[in-house]
């Protein structure tokens, strides 16, 4: 089985099994949100290690590091100055990517997956949709990042103050429907 990409400018097809599927996470205590398309790191969330993660019920499909025509995302993790909060923050912008490595309080994890890139007029094309960063500005005193696909969660957290960011209304990326 086949998952043609090129629907969405891309021009490679992958098998549907190499698509994977990036789960959110929350942590009531602290009020954080985490996202991972790593098995891994799903099953020990799912397993309650490290303890107080809950799945969110959101989830967005992203595509394998290396995808041709789609820009890799970078993650990094700091737990510096906010210990025991600790915050994941991801990125596909290769100059904010380069910025951060070089950032002390900001331990670089490696590409986890990849986005497809907006197209020229800074949209999503092909039916690909768009997927929205919105930061918290340290509520909490701890910085926090949300990757959501919802209108509803992006309207929702500007109403509590986070804040967009990205191209736009806060775009970072597109993600397959």
């Amino acid at each position: 089985r086949l998952l043609l990409v090129a629907t969405f400018g891309l021009a490679a097809s992958l098998p549907a099994q190499a698509t994977p599927t990036a789960i959110e996470y929350y942590h009531a205590g602290y009020g954080h949100y985490f996202v991972t398309a790593d098995a891994t790191e799903k099953a020990a969330l799912d397993a309650g290690a490290p303890p107080g993660w809950k799945r969110t019920g959101e989830s967005f499909e992203v595509l394998p590091v290396g995808t041709f025509g789609a820009a890799n995302v970078c993650r990094f993790w700091s737990d510096q100055t906010f210990a025991p909060k600790s915050s994941h923050f991801y990125t596909s912008n290769a100059a904010e990517c380069a910025t951060r490595r070089g950032d002390p309080a900001w331990t670089y994890e490696g590409e986890r997956f990849a986005l497809i890139l907006l197209d020229g007029s800074g949209t999503c094309g092909g039916g690909a949709i768009a997927l929205y960063r919105l930061y918290n500005e340290g509520i909490g005193n701890a910085p926090n990042h949300r990757y959501t696909t919802s209108q509803t969660n992006r309207a929702a957290m500007l109403a509590q103050g986070w804040i967009a960011e990205g191209v736009g209304r806060g775009v970072v990326g597109c993600v397959l429907p």
